[in-house]
C-alpha cells in the first residue's frame, strides 16, 4: 500500500500530523540524522531537567526557609512571653503587697518582721523587700529585710524609687536592672493605699529568669538577651544559661545591629508579636554570620533578642538546596550519559538499516537484515526482512502471472473473435425477429455455453411469442365475428323485451279498471245491505232470512276480488319495469359489442403483419358467437 492509500485509509503519519511545524523551521540536515535529532533532543531534556530541577530546588529551599523562619519566629515569641508572664506575676505580687494596712504603722521593729513574712510568702525570685517614704527633698528607708531604717535610697542605687510618679493607687511601676548585693534585680514598686508617700518595693532577681530562656538549648552558639530602649542589656543568657558577662553592657553600635530593636518596636504598633533578620552580618554581635530573632515585651520598652549563629538556623536549607543542586546534577549527567549510550546504539543499527535497505532499493533482495535487538528497533528489522521476503515472493508470483496472462490473452482472442462471429448471427435472427419474422431461429454448436444458453432461450421465447401471437390472430377474426352475432341478438332480444313491457303495461291498465268495477260494486252492495237491514230493523214483520248474509258474503267475494286485482296490478308493473331494464341492460350489451368489433379489426391488421406457422394458428371452440347461438336457441 501506498502511503498515498495509507493516508486515504485513514492512517496518518506522525511527522506529518504531529511533526509539520517543526518541519517547516527544523533544518533538513537536522531532520536527516536520527543522531543529531536525537543528541538536540537529548540536550533539551537534559536543559529542561536541570531547570526543573532548579526551579524545584529553589521552592523547596524557599519553603524550607519560610518554615525555619516561622518556628524562629515563634521562639522570639516563647521567649517574649516567659519574660512577660515573669513581669506580670511580679506585678501582681507587688500590687496584693502594697494593698495591706499594715504599713502605716510607725513601729520599726513590727514592719520589719512583716516585710520578712511577706517575702518568705513570695516567690524565691524575690531578693529584697522594702518600704520606702519619699519627702519632699529625699526618700529613705522605713523598714527592709536588707537595710537599715533611715537609709537614703540615693545611697543605695534606688534613686529610680525617687523619680517615679504614680496617677492611681495600686498602680505598679519597675525599674531597669541594677546591681545589689544580692546580685541583679529588677525593682518594682507601687504606692500603700492609705498613705500615698509609702511605696512597696520588691527587687526581683534575674537570675531565675535568664536560666529559664533556652536560647543556648536550642542551638549551638545561641543565646537570648534583652535590651532597653536604650539598647542596654537587661537580662544575658550566658552560655552556661547563667547570667552572661554582656549584662548591663551596651548591646551593640550601629545602626545594622540595632535594626532587630527598631523593628521590635515597630510591631508594638502593629499587634505583632515577633519577627526575624534572618542574616546579621558577622562581628556586630557575634563573629560569624548570625540569625536574630526579636519580641517587644508587653508592658516595657524591652525587646527579646535571641540569637543563633546563621549556619545552626538554616543550616538544614542549605543542606536542602545543596541536595537538591546535586539531584538536579546527578540527573542531567544520568540523562545524558544513558541518553547518549542509547541514542548512539539506537542511530548506529538504524543506520545500519538504512545502508541495507539502500541495498534493496537499488536491487539487492538477497540482503542480509538480521540483528540481536528485540526491541522496536529488532521488530523494524524483522519487519524489513519479511517485508524483503514478500517482495521477492511478489515478483516471483508476478512472473507467472504475466506467463499466464500471456496465455490467458491469446485464449481471450480467440474466445473475443467467436463471441463476435456469435453476436453477429444472433444479431441478424434478432433483428428478423423485430420485422416481423417469427419463424427465425439462432443456432447452438456446444462451442461456449453461454451463447448456447442464449440462444435456448432467445428460442424458447421466440416460440412462446410466436404462439401467442397465431392465437391473438385467431382470437382476433373470432372476437370480430363473435361482436355481429352478439349485437345482432341483443337486437332482438331488446326488441322482445319492450314487446313484453307493453303487453303487461296492457294487463295492468285492465287490471286497474277491473279493480275500481269491483271496488264500486262492492261499496254499492254493502250499501244496500245497510239498508235491507235498517228496513229488517224497522219492520220486524219483514224477514229476510238468508238473504242478508248471501248478500254479506257477495260484498266480502268482491271486495277479495279487487284485492286480488290490485296484487295483479302490482306483479304486472314489475314485470314491466324487468323488462324496461332488460332492455336497457341489452341496449348497454349492443354499444359494448359495437366498440369490440371496431376494436377487433385494427389489432388482427396489426397481427397480421407477424409471420408464424399455421401450427400456431387455432380457433376457439367456446367462443362467443357460439355462446350467443346458444342464448338465442334458448
Amino acid at each position: 500500500m501506498s502511503r498515498q492509500d495509507t493516508s486515504s485509509a485513514g492512517v496518518s503519519d506522525t511527522d506529518d500530523t504531529s511533526g509539520g511545524l517543526l518541519a517547516t523551521i527544523v533544518p533538513d540536515a537536522i531532520r536527516r540524522n536520527f543522531a543529531l535529532k536525537f543528541g538536540i533532543v537529548l540536550v533539551v531534556m537534559a536543559l529542561s531537567v536541570g531547570a526543573i530541577g532548579l526551579l524545584a530546588t529553589d521552592q523547596v529551599r524557599t519553603y524550607t526557609e519560610n518554615q525555619v523562619t516561622d518556628e524562629y519566629r515563634g521562639v522570639a515569641a516563647q521567649e517574649g512571653d516567659i519574660i512577660e508572664q515573669w513581669f506580670e506575676r511580679n506585678r501582681l505580687s507587688v500590687q496584693f503587697v502594697s494593698s495591706s494596712s499594715v504599713w502605716t504603722s510607725d513601729d520599726a521593729a513590727d514592719l520589719r518582721a512583716e516585710l520578712r513574712n511577706r517575702k518568705a510568702g513570695l516567690s524565691a525570685d524575690v531578693a529584697n523587700v522594702h518600704l520606702v517614704e519619699r519627702q519632699v527633698v529625699e526618700s529613705n528607708i522605713v523598714a527592709s529585710t536588707s537595710l537599715s531604717a533611715g537609709t537614703n535610697v540615693s545611697t543605695v542605687d534606688r534613686g529610680w524609687t525617687t523619680d517615679t510618679e504614680f496617677n492611681r493607687a495600686g498602680e505598679v511601676v519597675h525599674s531597669s536592672v541594677y546591681q545589689t548585693q544580692a546580685g541583679p534585680v529588677v525593682g518594682f514598686m507601687s504606692p500603700v493605699d492609705a498613705s500615698q508617700n509609702r511605696y512597696i518595693v520588691i527587687e526581683y532577681s534575674i537570675a531565675g529568669i535568664t536560666e529559664s530562656l533556652q536560647g543556648t538549648e536550642r542551638s549551638a552558639g545561641g543565646f537570648t538577651q534583652v535590651v532597653n530602649a536604650s539598647n542596654v542589656v537587661m537580662f544575658d543568657e550566658g552560655p552556661d544559661g547563667g547570667v552572661g558577662d554582656a549584662l548591663l553592657e551596651p548591646y551593640a553600635s550601629g545602626s545594622g545591629a540595632t535594626k532587630p530593636i527598631s523593628d521590635a518596636n515597630d510591631l508594638r504598633s502593629r499587634d505583632r508579636e515577633a519577627g526575624v533578620v534572618a542574616t546579621m552580618p558577622a562581628n556586630s554581635v557575634l563573629d560569624e554570620k548570625y540569625t536574630v530573632g526579636y519580641s517587644p515585651i508587653e508592658g516595657t520598652d524591652w525587646v527579646v533578642l535571641v540569637h543563633a549563629p546563621y549556619s545552626a538556623v538554616f543550616g538544614f536549607v542549605e543542606n536542602v538546596q545543596l541536595y537538591g543542586l546535586a539531584g538536579t546534577a546527578l540527573m542531567v549527567l544520568l540523562i545524558g550519559g544513558v541518553g547518549a549510550a542509547l541514542g548512539y546504539n539506537t542511530a548506529t543499527s538504524i543506520d545500519r538499516l538504512t545502508r541495507k535497505t539502500d541495498q534493496m532499493r537499488q536491487g539487492n533482495l538477497d540482503v542480509d537484515i538480521s540483528t540481536s535487538r528485540i526491541d522496536n528497533i529488532g521488530r523494524l528489522y524483522d519487519g524489513f526482512g519479511d517485508m524483503r521476503d514478500a517482495l521477492k515472493q511478489q515478483i516471483d508470483e508476478a512472473e507467472r502471472a504475466q506467463k499466464e496472462a500471456e496465455v490467458s490473452r491469446a485464449e481471450a482472442m480467440e474466445v473475443n473473435n467467436y463471441l463476435q462471429e456469435k453476436a453477429a448471427e444472433f444479431s441478424d435472427v434478432m433483428e428478423a425477429a423485430a420485422a416481423g419474422n417469427l419463424t427465425q431461429r439462432m443456432e447452438t454448436d456446444g462451442e461456449n455455453e453461454s451463447m448456447d444458453r442464449i440462444a435456448s432461450e432467445f428460442n424458447g421465447m421466440i416460440n412462446e411469442l410466436e404462439k401467442t401471437v397465431g392465437q391473438l390472430k385467431s382470437f382476433a377474426d373470432d372476437v370480430a365475428d363473435s361482436g355481429d352475432v352478439v349485437l345482432t341478438s341483443a337486437e332482438s332480444v331488446r326488441d322482445a323485451s319492450e314487446q313484453v313491457a307493453e303487453s303487461v303495461q296492457k294487463i295492468s291498465d285492465d287490471a286497474y279498471d277491473q279493480k275500481d268495477r269491483l271496488q264500486t260494486l262492492s261499496e254499492d252492495l254493502d250499501h244496500l245491505v245497510e239498508t235491507l237491514e235498517q228496513l229488517e230493523a224497522e219492520n220486524p214483520e219483514v224477514d229476510m232470512g238468508d238473504s242478508l248474509s248471501e248478500f254479506r258474503t257477495t260484498a266480502t267475494t268482491l271486495q277479495e276480488a279487487a284485492d286480488t286485482s290490485e296484487d295483479m296490478m302490482s306483479e304486472s308493473e314489475t314485470v314491466a319495469g324487468a323488462a324496461e331494464e332488460q332492455a336497457a341492460e341489452l341496449n348497454e350489451v349492443s354499444s359494448r359489442a359495437e366498440r369490440l368489433k371496431r376494436y377487433a379489426q385494427p389489432l388482427g391488421d396489426i397481427l397480421n403483419r407477424f409471420e408464424t406457422e399455421a401450427e400456431h394458428e387455432f380457433v376457439f371452440s367456446g367462443g362467443p358467437s357460439q355462446g350467443l347461438a346458444e342464448h338465442d336457441d334458448e
